[in-house]
C-alpha cells in the first residue's frame, strides 16, 4: 500500500550556475541529500538518467556516495563532467540508449526528468523533433525510458522520481499523475514524499517526491 509521507527541507541553491543558463530548473541540494541519507550509504552506487545541471551528482560524490548518469545536452554533460571526479561515469546520450553501455547494477536511481506542459507541442524527451510532437508521445517515451532501467536496478532498488503539477497561464497539467500512471506499467509505487520548502522561493512551495521498485 502507497504511503505518503510529509518533510520540510531548506530552500537553497548552493552552487553557482553555469555561463550557458540559470538555475531556474535546479533542484536545491537539500532534496538529494534527504534522498540519499535516506535510500543509500556511503559507497552506494547512485545512477540519474537526466542529469541536468547535476546537483544528483554533486551531492552524490560530496556524500560518499559513486554518481553515474546520462545526459542528452552535450552543453550540461561537458559542465557537469568536467567538475567530478567520477567524470568517466557521466554519459553523453539519450536516456533511452542506456541499455547500449555496460553499467553496473545501482543501489537507488533518483532523478527530476525534463518537464512539459499538457497544451504544448514541443517534446524536450526528443529534443523537440517534430516528428514527436505532443504529450501524449512525451508521456509514451517517459515510460520507456523508465522501463529501460530496469536491467540497472536490483530487486530492491528504489526509483525516487521528483515531480510538480505545472500550473500556468494556459492551464493545468497534472504530471505527477500522469507520469505515475505511467511508471505503474512497470513499476509498483512504495510511497509519496511531499516536500515543503524551508523558506522557498514565492511561486515555488513545494515538490513531490514519488518511490517505486521495479515490478518482479
Amino acid at each position: 500500500m502507497k504511503q505518503d509521507v510529509f518533510v520540510e527541507l531548506p530552500w537553497a541553491l548552493e552552487r553557482s550556475h553555469p555561463p550557458f543558463e540559470g538555475n531556474d530548473i535546479k533542484s536545491p541540494e537539500s532534496l538529494y541529500r534527504y534522498i540519499y541519507k535516506k535510500h543509500t550509504k556511503r559507497g552506494d552506487k547512485v545512477f540519474d538518467p537526466f542529469v541536468g545541471l547535476g546537483t544528483s551528482m554533486f551531492v552524490a560524490e560530496e556524500m560518499g556516495r559513486i554518481p553515474f548518469g546520462i545526459e542528452i545536452e552535450k552543453q550540461k554533460f561537458e559542465w557537469v563532467a568536467g567538475q567530478l571526479e567520477n567524470w568517466t561515469h557521466i554519459i553523453d546520450d539519450d536516456a533511452y540508449n542506456i541499455p547500449q553501455y555496460n553499467l553496473p547494477k545501482m543501489d537507488i536511481i533518483a532523478t527530476c526528468p525534463p518537464f512539459m506542459e499538457s497544451h504544448t507541442k514541443w517534446n524536450p524527451l526528443y529534443s523537440g523533433n517534430p516528428k514527436y510532437d505532443g504529450y501524449d508521445q512525451y508521456l509514451k517515451r517517459m515510460g520507456l525510458i523508465f522501463k529501460r532501467l530496469h536491467p540497472l536496478m536490483k530487486k530492491q532498488t528504489p526509483l525516487v522520481v521528483q515531480l510538480d503539477n505545472i500550473h500556468s497561464k494556459s492551464g493545468f497539467t497534472p504530471l505527477i499523475h500522469d507520469v505515475a500512471h505511467v511508471l505503474s506499467k512497470n513499476f509498483v509505487q512504495l510511497s509519496e514524499t511531499n516536500v515543503t520548502w524551508n523558506n522557498p522561493k514565492p511561486d515555488y512551495p513545494f515538490t513531490t517526491l514519488l518511490i517505486f521498485r521495479k515490478k518482479l
